[in-house]
C-alpha cells in the first residue's frame, strides 16, 4: 500500500511541479499605426493597427466613411495584410494603400473602396 501512496503522489508531484513550472506570460496589447486613407471616390477611412506583443494575434480597428467602427482580425495573405471577419467585410492593404472589399446581396465580394492611399 505504501508503495501506491508512493506512486500516486509522485505522479501528482510531477503533473503539479510542470504547472506550476509553465507559468505563461499575459498577452500584452500595443498600438501599432494610426493611419488615414483617402479613397478614389474622396472617402475618408481611418485604420489603427494592433497586435498583442507575442505576435499572436494583430487587427486592425477602421472607422469607414458612413461612420461605423469594425475590429477585423489580420487573416493569411500571399502578398500585403489582409483583415476580415470573412463575412461583410475584407481590408486589403499593401504598402501605403488599401481597398475594401464587401459581400453584395448574393454574397460575392466586390470592392466598395479602392485605391485608398494613405494622407500624411
Amino acid at each position: 500500500m505504501s508503495l501506491r501512496w508512493f506512486a500516486t503522489a509522485a505522479l501528482f508531484g510531477g503533473l503539479w511541479s510542470s504547472f506550476i513550472a509553465v507559468k505563461a506570460e499575459e498577452p500584452r496589447l500595443q498600438q501599432g499605426a494610426s493611419v488615414s486613407y483617402r479613397c478614389s471616390g474622396g472617402e475618408r477611412l481611418e485604420a489603427t493597427y494592433y497586435e498583442l506583443r507575442d505576435r499572436s494575434l494583430a487587427f486592425v480597428r477602421l472607422r469607414l466613411p458612413d461612420g461605423r467602427q469594425l475590429t477585423l482580425p489580420q487573416i493569411a495573405s500571399a502578398s500585403g495584410a489582409r483583415f476580415s471577419a470573412d463575412r461583410e467585410l475584407t481590408w486589403w492593404i499593401k504598402g501605403n494603400s488599401g481597398f475594401l472589399q464587401q459581400r453584395d446581396s448574393e454574397g460575392e465580394w466586390r470592392v466598395t473602396l479602392k485605391d485608398c492611399d494613405s494622407v500624411v
